[in-house]
């Protein structure tokens, strides 16, 4: 008697191992759903950090002593705007997200100071250097706060932004003239 108790115990814990196994199994795959990332938002932290790097630059190449020293600037600036015009695509286009037009300016009075080689800064430079460096600085403080955490552009920031690389980008245009 004892055998045939015991094989019933067996086969009642095997039918309940049976339907409580695919059960919790089921249970854990729609309970654990993965993480939703928003594309558009985990680019522009990328093209945020590098506007950082950007910020940290400008703030080193503005105590620069000659030419070669605005090296990393022109690297930062290259980063931060092959960045910035994929985020434009991300986000919809140039109607959604404004371009920034300061980069190209400044890569531009830059690679000018560097053509005749290495020699040092005028003052002149420095202080334009400085300027941009304070401008931008006030543009990656809107940038910061330019998209919301649903990805989507917040267009009051980006009014500002647009307004402000206006301003730099004269600012620059007029000191790459004189």
């Amino acid at each position: 008697m004892n055998h045939k108790i015991i094989r019933k115990l067996v086969l009642y814990i095997v039918v309940l191992f049976l339907i409580i196994w695919p059960i919790h199994q089921l249970a854990q795959m729609l309970g654990h759903q993965k993480e939703d990332h928003n594309a558009t938002h985990l680019l522009f932290q990328v093209s945020l950090f590098q506007m950082e790097i950007l910020k940290s630059s400008l703030e080193e190449a503005s105590q620069s002593k000659s030419t070669n020293e605005l090296d990393p600037v022109r690297r930062a600036l290259y980063s931060a705007e092959y960045t910035h015009e994929r985020l434009i695509l991300a986000a919809g286009g140039k109607e959604e997200l404004g371009s920034l037009s300061f980069m190209n300016q400044l890569s531009q009075f830059i690679q000018r100071l560097q053509l005749g080689g290495v020699r040092a800064l005028k003052a002149d430079e420095t202080l334009t250097l400085k300027e941009a460096q304070k401008q931008f600085g006030h543009m990656y403080e809107i940038y910061e706060k330019m998209m919301a955490s649903n990805g989507e552009i917040i267009s009051s920031q980006n009014s500002e932004l647009s307004k402000l690389d206006r301003e730099l980008t004269s600012f620059l245009r007029k000191k790459g003239l004189q």
